[in-house]
């Protein structure tokens, strides 16, 4: 399969983009509960590489490289750039590192599916994660309505390939639409024995959410999040370095089905200084919650 480009599938910026990467996985079916289970241990802090995407475009493979040396053991891929999916797998081997999620563009996604699933199951992805709705595609409770639908859709092909789909949310779901939001219209319409939810911590805060209530309201459909900090102005900051309380948010019991914790920086100065920092912080936060082995 030829590569694919990261232009083709990743725009410049999170809040203008056209979202990039091809995407997706395979986990076991659960469906919306309120149940609790016991906490997840996992193999420690991710990255969302969106954070690196400069150093990606320069030279993925060591990019991947210094992301290993740097202690990460799970990545989300935001474009492969000219990757194939075998050589995708090939650097994964290689370093060490696995890739459970990577985020895809919705509307490829729904207008050429097999090709992205495919590259996706090719990989070895376990969900294929939707990052971004573009303002036109979101004007209404009925556009979220369609989406919604087109979800449930997409889901089946991910559940036929052993993957599930999931959402990544900004803060313009938490919209006021007359008493409902968008972000209450995915979660309803969309079926939880196909869809789960990445939540992105920063941006439910900054939308004025409480994420452990978030949590709560279906916690086995919430098996990722995005771990980045909000300065005391609102604006990104590196993990530690501003007020979001990740422990009490990530201890919390309707977070216990949480396995993958993605830290993020979407406009950092210096990614790699970034990168650094959010390791040991994210790492020192999942061993204090008992989330990973000292």
């Amino acid at each position: 399969m030829s590569g694919f480009s990261e232009r083709a599938f990743h725009g410049v910026s999170r809040r203008g983009f056209m979202a990039g990467a091809a995407a997706l996985g395979g986990l076991a079916a659960t469906g919306c509960t309120t149940k609790v289970a016991a906490p997840v241990k996992t193999g420690g802090a991710g990255i969302q590489l969106y954070t690196l995407r400069a150093a990606m475009a320069e030279d993925a493979v060591a990019t991947l490289m210094q992301v290993a040396a740097l202690g990460y053991r799970e990545v989300e891929f935001a474009g492969y750039f000219d990757m194939t999916p075998a050589q995708v797998r090939s650097v994964l081997n290689d370093t060490g590192l696995s890739a459970p999620s990577a985020h895809t563009n919705a509307r490829m996604l729904k207008d050429e599916p097999a090709k992205l699933l495919d590259a996706a199951a090719e990989i070895g992805h376990s969900f294929v994660t939707i990052p971004w709705l573009q303002p036109e595609d979101r004007d209404s409770l009925d556009d979220y309505k369609a989406w919604a639908e087109t979800y449930n859709t997409l889901g089946e092909l991910c559940r036929a390939r052993g993957m599930r789909l999931a959402y990544h949310n900004h803060d313009f779901e938490f919209a006021d639409f007359g008493g409902t939001c968008g972000y209450d219209i995915l979660m309803a319409g969309t079926d939880p024995a196909l869809m789960d939810f990445e939540l992105d911590l920063y941006w439910a805060v900054k939308a004025g959410q409480s994420p452990v209530d978030l949590f709560a309201r279906a916690p086995s459909r919430f098996r990722m999040c995005h771990v980045k900090d909000m300065a005391a102005d609102g604006s990104m900051a590196d993990i530690g370095a501003g007020t979001i309380d990740f422990r009490t948010i990530l201890a919390s019991a309707p977070a216990a089905s949480m396995s993958h914790y993605f830290a993020e920086h979407d406009a950092t100065a210096d990614p790699w200084a970034t990168a650094a920092v959010d390791r040991t912080e994210l790492d020192a936060i999942l061993v204090s919650i008992g989330r990973k082995a000292a």
